[in-house]
């Protein structure tokens, strides 16, 4: 566990408790999705399009907060707990139904806290349902590439299983089982950026052996996103710096958005007031 000394920890648990850029202004009752504080910052492009892609679908709004994970390292478990709580309560107030992460890292912590009144799906899951009743329409992920599988779903593959509808056979799963290193990025930052390489360059061997010229790693977790895409910019012209990492809902949507890792508090930031 790192320490509050480093002014990057202090300034991490100074906006993730009671998360400074919280914007509840739109979310209601029924469907409730929940972006978190990762896929704000990264991917602002995709979010807007989402947000476009679902203002017909009746009962479904947006919470933009944050679920309070990174306080559980930085802080305190109970201080973790505490933000958790916050936002399950307000989810209840709303007479929320379900909540929709888009990460598997709020799902994660959403499956050990939420009341008994408000189901979790993820958003694919969301997304095939609407799709069905013919209230979301979107191409399937067809470009050949590699699906990275984030540590919050290596063991039930819950998130996998419904993305797996999306995807077309030519997109196949990594067999990299690393930490893409965002877990510790402050505590152990040398060894963060040592473990996201080894995730990239796992990526293109695979992309290689199944003839893919350009390679692609498919991510469905931000923090993994970012963590890749500050690895794979510091690695040009090498083996890790030649795959291109993109977001599976970015690709589900139709943006071509490259995670913007220098823009994520401005991002953060304007998702609040919007």
């Amino acid at each position: 566990m790192m320490g509050l000394s480093s002014l990057p920890s202090k300034l991490t648990v100074f906006e993730k408790t009671n998360y400074v850029f919280k914007n509840w202004h739109h979310a209601g009752a029924g469907t409730v999705v929940f972006p978190g504080c990762g896929f704000t910052s990264f991917f602002p492009k995709t979010l807007a399009a989402l947000k476009d892609a679902l203002r017909p679908s009746p009962d479904v709004s947006f919470a933009i907060d944050c679920c309070g994970l990174p306080l559980a390292g930085l802080k305190s478990p109970e201080a973790y707990r505490a933000e958790l709580l916050r936002v399950e309560e307000r989810l209840v107030r709303l007479g929320a139904r379900e909540v929709v992460p888009l990460c598997p890292n709020c799902g994660s912590a959403f499956a050990e806290a939420l009341d008994r009144s408000v189901s979790q799906v993820t958003i694919y899951a969301c997304l095939r349902e609407l799709a069905e009743r013919g209230l979301f329409v979107c191409s399937r992920i067809a470009t050949s590439g590699a699906v990275f599988v984030p540590c919050p779903d290596r063991v039930h593959r819950e998130w996998l299983d419904d993305l797996a509808y999306f995807l077309e056979p030519s997109v196949f799963v990594s067999e990299c089982s690393a930490c893409c290193g965002a877990a510790f990025e402050l505590s152990q930052p040398e060894a963060s950026i040592i473990a996201a390489k080894r995730v990239l360059e796992s990526a293109a061997r695979e992309c290689a052996r199944a003839g893919v010229d350009e390679p692609v790693l498919y991510v469905y977790c931000a923090s993994c996103a970012g963590k890749l895409e500050r690895a794979r910019r510091q690695c040009s012209g090498s083996l890790a710096g030649s795959v291109r990492v993109i977001h599976a809902l970015s690709a589900l949507m139709g943006v071509d958005e490259t995670p913007a890792v220098s823009m994520t508090v401005l991002n953060r930031a304007k998702a609040a007031i919007r």
